[in-house]
């Protein structure tokens, strides 16, 4: 079977961030030139435990908690706004300061989502003659994540797709 032509637009990829305490709700703009965004689960979701006679058991991590790094121009005006984001969690301490967070490929399947996040501390800050980045870090507490292709199914992976509990949206199906 012949692969089909897939479509990715790293100016499609959104980032969302939702306030619930405030009712702002902002897409992440300035992005760095080389990354948009990466998601990293802070725990294996699975390890092997080995007995010293080699026998082995899979033990289950719960834990769905991810780090998520956005690599900003110091120009982007979504620094003013994660800025006011930690300052308002901050001097609260209440949980009023946590607020969600979606990121999706909007070309492909791709979505990640947490509505419990917050930004642990600014980033470093430095200015030079060239362009310099912000490296902002959120926490998601629990993130729920679909890692997904960018083009139609084949009927074979559409089939596979919904056997595992998936589900295929119309503009997806063979």
């Amino acid at each position: 079977m012949t692969e089909r032509l897939k479509t990715y637009s790293p100016n499609m990829v959104s980032v969302i961030l939702t306030h619930g305490a405030t009712g702002i709700v902002h897409t992440i703009t300035g992005f760095s030139e080389g990354s948009i965004v990466s998601i990293d689960r802070n725990a294996e979701t699975f390890t092997m435990y080995r007995g010293a006679d080699d026998t082995k058991t899979r033990i289950y991590n719960s834990d769905t908690s991810a780090t998520i790094t956005v690599p900003l121009q110091q120009t982007s005006n979504s620094n003013d706004i994660l800025t006011y984001l930690y300052e308002y969690d901050r001097v609260r301490l209440n949980s009023d300061g946590l607020f969600s967070i979606q990121i999706k490929d909007l070309t492909g399947r791709s979505v990640y989502y947490s509505d419990e996040a917050y930004i642990g501390n600014v980033p470093s800050s430095s200015f030079a003659n060239e362009m310099q980045l912000r490296e902002w870090v959120i926490y998601a507490a629990s993130l729920n994540t679909v890692i997904g292709g960018n083009s139609r199914f084949s009927q074979d992976d559409a089939n596979s797709v919904a056997a595992l509990g998936g589900t295929v949206l119309p503009q997806w199906q063979p």
